[in-house]
């Protein structure tokens, strides 16, 4: 039933769209009159290959073995800024509940305790937002060149399939509305995985036998 809501979805969105729509194959037709064929359309779960949860980068059947392995080397990267913000964080939390303590127990003048903001607990909230710059300005510029390198080949692959097993175009899962299911029939992320990750494997492989003996 799902599969059938998913057919006459698309097929009013591509008429929407003034794309040529199949009459159907029991409606007779006038004599010299020209029947136009519904394009066979794929779809293909790009959201599902490019995954960065940690259960699913585990799963080799589910996300591109390329994505994985740069995404995670980006991590790994980041680990040390990450510790070291973290640790910012904790500082400034503890400076501030220090701060609190000390206008609570009315020993301190409000002139003292700006003084002592501005002396100690100023600095590490600039630092702390340099930081946080830093990182976020590292990361996108950095995902950014993984996406460069990952998503032309999912295109290609994902080319590859469609003209392979017939179809007219691929779309995007994530162009689908969540009430509408496109059916297994219809889906070929498997298919482009099996491409991508066969022709990583086989590049890894070419890499490693150039790579001169240490």
């Amino acid at each position: 039933m799902k599969t059938k809501t998913f057919s006459r979805i698309l097929l009013l969105s591509i008429s929407f769209l003034g794309l040529p729509i199949a009459a159907d194959s029991k409606t007779p037709s006038k004599k010299g009159t020209k029947i136009m064929i519904a394009p066979k359309i794929a779809v293909v779960d790009r959201r599902r290959m490019l995954a960065q949860d940690p259960q699913l980068l585990k799963d080799d059947m589910v996300v591109s073995h390329e994505w994985r392995d740069l995404v995670t080397k980006l991590q790994e990267t980041l680990k040390p800024a990450q510790a070291e913000f973290t640790e910012l964080q904790k500082k400034l939390q503890e400076k501030g509940k220090e701060l609190e303590a000390l206008q609570k127990s009315g020993v301190s003048s409000k002139e003292a305790l700006q003084k002592k903001y501005q002396e100690e607990g100023a600095p590490l909230e600039m630092r702390l937002q340099q930081m946080y710059q830093q990182l976020q300005g590292f990361s996108t510029s950095e995902q950014n060149k993984i996406n460069n390198i990952v998503l032309p080949k999912i295109k290609k692959a994902t080319d590859e399939i469609v003209k392979s097993q017939g179809w007219d175009f691929a779309i995007n899962e994530e162009a689908l509305t969540s009430t509408v299911s496109s059916g297994s029939r219809f889906n070929i992320t498997s298919d482009v995985l099996q491409i991508l990750n066969t022709q990583y494997a086989k590049d890894k492989a070419a890499k490693a036998k150039a790579a001169p003996a240490k």
